[in-house]
């Protein structure tokens, strides 16, 4: 909730800005040509907040002339291999659905329990002393919380990716916002993908079969480890944050998405537990995933790296392949 609230605080105070002289229209690329902006007259008062790199610095040319801004030609900071990269994201989050809302729901659901009291419960003593904290906590305000951060994880990479592209210089904005968020995106499939395989693995009852009779229970509250909500939330957060550092080393402002981020996340798996769906282990599991998962994917997918994913179809057998080339 906080990302959001910063973003659209940005992004309302910056269309509410009285129109200056907008002193980015004379931006030029490292080649000398001049590089469009969407919506100039939003900049002048963006671009000291998201772009510091851009405002100018009083520097003057060697005939005494005002130095023009250098900016790159986009503002995108991966490579992305379009066909390959939303291969992938379909691949990863068509597997997280199917094994969700296809095939979950046809799973016995069974008891895996330790060791079962003669209450039909399981027994909290074959828990850590750190897990037993979660047992009887049932919080509907903490799971509705956890749900809005979820969304609001989910939502502000979209806002923020799309506010640069109108406001900052860029020949390309669409290209921009569409190579960036499929990495962001990538990078939660992964996430999806992981958590929902290693929650069939370990197969671990929720907190609810320790104060609950286990006869009669679902599936679902067999898969407590790891929290998919804290996992999708600092893989989100963390992705955006790596972003944002990567795009403007020089911002103020890539600290308040790392701090919010960070605050996002561990709420976030504070709300499971407290809402008595997850066990802290749980939790931090998922926070490790996500995080491990937003910052490499991005990583390895910077202009820097030489890693490439590549896609090819073979039409005299029908089968696609899928290759990563390169390395660090």
């Amino acid at each position: 909730m906080c990302l959001l609230s910063a973003v659209l605080m940005l992004t309302l105070g910056v269309a509410t800005a009285p129109a200056q002289h907008n002193e980015l229209s004379g931006v030029v690329s490292t080649d000398g040509g001049d590089i469009p902006i969407v919506v100039p007259r939003m900049t002048e008062a963006v671009a000291s907040v998201l772009a510091p790199e851009l405002v100018a610095d009083g520097g003057l040319e060697v005939d005494g002339g005002v130095a023009p801004l250098v900016a790159p030609e986009t503002l995108s900071v991966y490579n992305v291999n379009l066909p390959a990269e939303t291969a992938l994201s379909v691949g990863f989050f068509g597997l997280y659905f199917v094994v969700d809302i296809l095939v979950k729901p046809t799973l016995a659901a069974g008891s895996t329990c330790l060791h079962v009291t003669a209450a039909t419960l399981c027994d909290p003593s074959d828990l850590s002393a750190f897990d037993r904290y979660a047992v009887g906590r049932q919080s509907v305000a903490w799971s509705a919380f956890s749900d809005v951060a979820l969304a609001t994880s989910l939502i502000v990479p979209i806002l923020y990716l799309g506010l640069e592209s109108l406001t900052l210089p860029t020949r390309q904005p669409w290209g921009d916002f569409i190579n960036d968020s499929l990495v962001i995106a990538e990078s939660l499939a992964l996430t999806a993908t992981v958590q929902t395989l290693l929650k069939f693995a370990f197969r671990r009852p929720r907190p609810i079969n320790y104060s609950s009779p286990v006869t009669g229970v679902n599936i679902d509250s067999q898969l407590s480890m790891p929290s998919g909500h804290s996992a999708l939330v600092a893989a989100a957060t963390t992705a955006l944050t790596t972003t944002v550092f990567l795009r403007h080393p020089e911002s103020k402002l890539r600290y308040v998405f790392l701090a919010a981020g960070i605050s996002l996340s561990l709420a976030t798996g504070f709300a499971r537990v407290q809402a008595g769906v997850h066990f802290p282990t749980d939790v931090i599991t998922g926070l490790l995933i996500g995080a491990a998962s937003g910052f490499a994917v991005p990583y390895l997918h910077r202009k820097e790296s030489r890693i490439s994913p590549s896609v090819a179809f073979d039409p005299l057998t029908g089968t696609t392949m899928l290759a990563i080339s390169g390395g660090l």
